[in-house]
């Protein structure tokens, strides 16, 4: 009796558990806001800038484009650490709350955003400096670096760890583009 008793609350407890959320991640508010800084060195190799006067121009454009978004940063310095010292105290609540969840979201809105707008606004500056100084090859592996750098930003998925990821899951099927069979 006591046996059964005791399997009962055990299996329920391993019910339980498999059944827990995710734990929340640690909110990070400049790379939401998009503020980050390009490494000269790095971004001429990653371009392959070969010519002294390109690389002279690349260097002075992304100087300038550091500077303006380390102003960014600065002037909104305490407005992120706010939000984000509120979204990490209040962040497993939201689960539960509704309303809170979108008092967060409206809040982050407020603030997140015209951030984002401004720095978009001299990514763009720099995007059409670089786009006259490089050639197209040059230009085209510059977005590609830009948009990895952009993709590093956003926060990764915690995976379960009950849950078990097939091997076969980045494969592509071999039905074509469309997916279909025929």
């Amino acid at each position: 009796m006591r046996n059964t008793i005791l399997l009962l609350f055990l299996f329920q407890g391993f019910l339980l558990s498999a059944q827990e959320p995710p734990k929340m991640l640690k909110y990070d508010a400049e790379d939401s806001a998009n503020i980050f800084y390009y490494q000269l060195d790095e971004v001429q190799k990653k371009i392959k800038i070969k010519k002294e006067k390109v690389k002279n121009i690349t260097r002075k454009a992304l100087i300038s484009y550091n500077n303006k978004i380390k102003d960014i940063s600065f002037l909104n310095f305490q407005k992120l650490r706010e939000l984000e010292t509120l979204i990490n105290s209040v962040g497993d609540q939201v689960r539960g709350n509704p309303d809170l969840g979108r008092k967060l979201r409206k809040n982050i809105e407020i603030v997140i955003l015209p951030i984002r707008d401004s720095i978009e606004i001299h990514e763009k500056k720099l995007n059409t400096t670089l786009e006259t100084v490089l050639s197209k090859k040059q230009y085209k592996r510059w977005i590609k670096y830009q948009r990895k750098q952009k993709r590093n930003l956003l926060p990764e998925r915690p995976r379960s760890t009950n849950q078990n990821v097939p091997s076969n899951m980045n494969r592509r099927s071999s039905r074509g583009r469309s997916n279909r069979r025929f």
